[in-house]
């Protein structure tokens, strides 16, 4: 056989080889997010002595400058109040940036530990104690409990062997609120200020004693979409009380468990969006992949000079490789994030939940023609800024549901149709599940009184015998 002929078998059996390697090596770090990634190019880039990396502000290295001006640690939020009495209490309580920095780490604790603690002091059984503290595992890094409590008890009995019910959660779920921070537990933000009201007695509207609990009960959706002109009407306030109403809600605290715990440079996660969603000047989608302070890496230029010795060539293919890897996590990325975009571009548009399609990572992967290993990798772990928040990928699969005419609907346009009946309810007489789950399905939604009993519990909103006033 020509020598020819063997050099350029062996040269396209390095490049399958080659090949392949990055696609694995892609695969892993597709499903890194951001800090992930930043993290392993440092590895990468302390491992291989001819990979280097460049800054895009014309730096010569990766390393970041610490010598400049504070960061967000030196962040104090109480700076943005013009008066001490205008700072919500849960920031009182905590230190500022400099006593935040004076602090020990080793004099602080998780606020799952300090949860723990107060559990001691509760005197419950084994068995109520074991649901206790379950349902602290499951708290947040707000300290809301997100997941339903119907999965909850499902966990509990098939993984822990700990027959339970619904109903029994929700009941150890009520001694949970009441550890502090108030609003602990709470299965959304509208609960978990009810929480505090009601535990820490926080002042009234003039005249109206009971006024501001019963507006966070009864018109939480002319709060959220901040329709206060509707909450005036009803109550017959005036400017001021509803000015009062509005400054006391503030200085309720959203977050109950970042109030707790180790500092705030330690204990809470900053988010960075993998993905930016935003909207242009004629009305478009506009897609964009964060790359935050990732530098620019290259083979160096001596390496390639000594490309002939042996493990010169080694550190090259390697260095190579690894740049393949990530420019192909970046194609991924896009890709799936396109196509999720594709589906979800009515909601993306407005911001209205009930819009967004039934989508399954099988959906995804059919329009990018990849792998749904691959499509579960990308939506594990990212994050994705829109104009309506930052979400998980995953926030935008949504399980699917059926109309009486046999149409596909998203289960969120279900739940905000239970919403909206029960917003208007007679609070004498609140609909119990099976008369809920009639009024869904004259609105065409074939659901049963179970489903509906699911949906309300994932909505946090209690049976009717509690809604009664």
């Amino acid at each position: 056989m020509p020598q020819s002929l063997i050099q350029q078998q062996k040269l396209t059996q390095e490049q399958i080889q080659l090949q392949t390697a990055m696609q694995v090596l892609a695969s892993k770090l597709v499903e890194l997010p951001l800090e992930g990634l930043r993290e392993r190019v440092e590895a990468e880039l302390a491992e291989n002595p001819y990979l280097e990396a460049s800054n895009s502000d014309g730096g010569d290295g990766y390393i970041q400058d610490e010598s400049g001006a504070g960061g967000a640690s030196d962040y104090d939020a109480r700076q943005d109040y013009s008066t001490e009495d205008d700072i919500p209490d849960y920031l009182l309580h905590q230190p500022s940036g400099a006593e935040a920095e004076s602090m020990d780490s080793a004099d602080t604790q998780s606020f799952y530990d300090q949860m723990m603690e107060q559990v001691a002091g509760c005197g419950l059984s084994g068995h109520d104690r074991q649901i206790l503290e379950y349902l602290i595992g499951n708290l947040g890094d707000d300290g809301l409990l997100a997941k339903p409590l119907f999965q909850i008890a499902d966990e509990l009995s098939i993984y822990h062997y700990l027959d339970t019910t619904p109903e029994e959660v929700e009941r150890i779920l009520q001694t949970l609120w009441r550890f502090d921070p108030p609003g602990v537990g709470a299965r959304n933000l509208q609960e978990c200020l009810i929480i505090q009201c009601k535990r820490r007695g926080y002042r009234s509207i003039p005249g109206h004693t009971p006024l501001l609990l019963k507006v966070l009960e009864r018109n939480w959706e002319e709060i959220s979409h901040n329709r206060w002109d509707l909450i005036q009407q009803r109550y017959k306030l005036s400017d001021q009380q509803v000015g009062l109403l509005r400054h006391e809600i503030r200085r309720l605290n959203p977050r109950p468990g970042s109030s707790m715990g180790e500092r705030a440079t330690s204990s809470e996660t900053h988010i960075t969006p993998d993905v930016i969603v935003g909207i242009d000047q004629e009305g478009g989608i506009e897609l964009t992949l964060n790359d935050g302070d990732m530098p620019t890496l290259s083979v160096s230029d001596d390496a390639m000079e000594m490309i002939d010795v042996d493990y010169v060539r080694d550190y090259v293919n390697r260095g190579k490789l690894f740049i393949g890897a990530i420019i192909q996590r970046r194609h991924t990325i896009l890709r799936t994030m396109q196509a999720i975009i594709k589906l979800q571009r009515k909601y993306l548009l407005t911001g209205d939940e009930t819009l967004l399609r039934p989508m399954r990572l099988e959906d995804i992967a059919k329009i990018t023609e990849q792998d749904l290993s691959t499509v579960s990798r990308v939506c594990n772990s990212k994050y994705v800024e829109t104009p309506y928040g930052t979400y998980p990928l995953r926030w935008f699969f949504t399980t699917q549901a059926r109309t009486a005419e046999d149409e596909d609907v998203s289960i969120r346009k279900i739940h905000q149709a239970l919403r909206e009946i029960i917003a208007q309810e007679d609070k004498d007489a609140p609909l119990k599940d099976d008369e809920l789950a009639l009024m869904l399905q004259q609105q065409g939604f074939d659901v049963a009184r179970r489903t509906v009993a699911k949906y309300r519990e994932h909505l946090g909103i209690p049976t009717s015998r509690m809604r009664r006033e």
